[in-house]
């Protein structure tokens, strides 16, 4: 039996079961603080035989936290668990019409020459691409979360150019000045493209009218600087904190910052802010030692 209560502890580390291995935990504390009070109060050990019956009762006690949390929290994993394989298992279908969808708009698109048609047809191709990559997201994030996510061989030239194409048509009036320069590095992809794009986005975002983004690479650093309203020292203090946001009434969670620290967190990346109210932002990503890695 305490091996079972050890090798299930072992599994739910293993899976992240955070909250039950803690919760495990503190009711054994306190069932064992309870049992030994009442032994030393009732049967009058001595301080000489306290490790005695410490080792009598350690087993009962983790026997005893280990029933009550299960119980406790059994019906919280039931749904948990359910919840996960239906997401998995909806994520799995989407991949089925999206592929439909793509083929026949291809298909329509190759026979049709009426251009109003044709904007049409491609009004729904990109509309396709924005649940492509919202399925592409949600698949990241799984495999992320049970850590099959591996990295890759790719040039950051092209994350960036996919950036600013995804912005470019809801950007404006704003400026996005980027001089291509390549740059292989080794790193989880798809967590890099995130970063990249809210770094952009927010750019954007939080921009002036008529204002500008600045893109470029220098010495191994992503660069990006931008004309916006700025930050003052609180706002900084706190970026990345997530789900923080310095305006409430704009859009989006407050996670965008939190998902480039985890991304930068996670591969070594250093990150430098320089920001004042007003006069706008600059971040850099030190990307130096990804493509010193990228070449051995």
């Amino acid at each position: 039996m305490l091996f079972q209560i050890l090798g299930e502890l072992g599994t739910a580390l293993k899976n992240r079961e955070i909250f039950k291995v803690l919760l495990f935990y503190v009711v054994t504390f306190v069932s064992m603080s309870g049992l030994m009070w009442v032994v030393f109060e009732n049967f009058g050990y001595s301080n000489k035989n306290f490790l005695v019956v410490t080792a009598m009762l350690l087993p009962l006690a983790m026997l005893f936290g280990y029933i009550l949390s299960k119980i406790a929290l059994e019906p919280l994993f039931i749904t948990n668990d359910l919840l996960d394989r239906l997401l998995k298992d909806t994520l799995h279908e989407l991949n089925i019409p999206l592929s439909t969808i793509f083929a026949n708009v291809s298909m329509l698109k190759r026979k049709e020459s009426d251009p109003k048609k044709l904007v049409r047809l491609e009004r729904i191709e990109r509309a396709g691409e924005n649940l492509k990559e919202l399925y592409e997201d949600l698949d990241y994030f799984i495999k992320k979360e049970i850590g099959t996510v591996e990295c890759e061989t790719f040039d950051l030239n092209d994350v960036i150019k996919k950036s600013i194409a995804k912005i470019e048509g809801a950007s404006e009036d704003i400026t996005i000045q980027y001089t291509p320069e390549s740059m292989v590095i080794i790193a989880d992809r798809r967590g890099c493209q995130k970063a990249v794009d809210n770094l952009i986005s927010n750019a954007v975002k939080y921009n002036r009218p008529k204002g500008f983004v600045k893109i470029s690479i220098q010495n191994g650093w992503l660069v990006i600087e931008d004309s916006g309203i700025g930050m003052d020292e609180t706002t900084l203090f706190h970026i990345f904190d997530r789900y923080y946001q310095s305006d409430l009434n704009a859009s989006g969670y407050g996670i965008g910052l939190h998902i480039v620290k985890t991304f930068c967190d996670e591969h070594g990346i250093e990150i430098s802010i320089d920001s004042k109210v007003d006069e706008g932002t600059t971040f850099r990503l030190g990307f130096e030692a990804l493509k010193e890695r990228s070449k051995n």
